[in-house]
């Protein structure tokens, strides 16, 4: 199987275009208006949960670093690209960030009390590669996942792109194959958008 550190997009190892990419989610106008709702999304999300610690993975430049803060005293950032890691610690607090693969998790199991997977999973165009994250990240937290997908809507579906819509029983599917429970959906702006953040819990053995 091909990893994540494999598979990175060659522009994400290259310091500038990192840079570039840490400006180009704090822009105005339609984007702008989009990141808000995504935000939106994900703090209706983490209402939902509690804990100590948290990992990010992957965590890019630190696009939603300061929103985890401001739930988790210990926040760990995890990426494959060492370019956007060097962006993300060089914020003006201080920030941990490790490079890894997320697939091979550098952490023992029930490391951190959530992982939160922002921006990835609709990546995936396979349950292969679904599955695999879901079980790598649920191993490593000992209450649950939190994680960003696509899903399709009456108005939002993509069916050849490198951001991949699934339909919500399929992505149920897999949640309950990596041994979690889904235990709330936030969508960004249902139906227009498919963008959605998942709570998975845990199953009680």
């Amino acid at each position: 199987m091909t990893n994540t550190m494999a598979a990175k997009p060659e522009r994400y190892r290259k310091l500038d275009n990192a840079q570039k990419y840490d400006s180009k989610i704090k822009t105005d106008g339609v984007r702008g208006i989009s990141r808000i709702l995504e935000l939106s999304a994900l703090k209706r999300a983490l209402a939902d949960i509690r804990g100590n610690s948290v990992l990010d993975a992957p965590c890019g430049t630190g696009r939603i670093d300061l929103l985890l803060r401001e739930r988790f005293p210990k926040v760990v950032g995890l990426d494959s690209s060492e370019a956007m890691l060097a962006v993300y610690r060089g914020k003006e607090h201080i920030r941990t960030g490790l490079l890894g693969d997320i697939f091979r998790l550098p952490f023992k199991n029930d490391s951190f009390d959530w992982v939160v997977c922002h921006r990835l999973f609709h990546h995936f165009n396979t349950d292969e590669l679904r599955l695999s994250l879901l079980k790598s990240i649920a191993q490593t937290a000992r209450n649950g996942i939190v994680f960003y997908s696509w899903i399709k809507t009456p108005l939002a579906h993509r069916e050849s792109s490198r951001r991949v819509t699934v339909n919500l029983y399929q992505i149920k599917k897999l949640i309950n194959e990596a041994g979690l429970v889904l235990e709330s959906v936030h969508y960004a702006f249902w139906p227009f958008q498919p963008k959605a953040i998942l709570v998975c819990r845990k199953r009680s053995t």
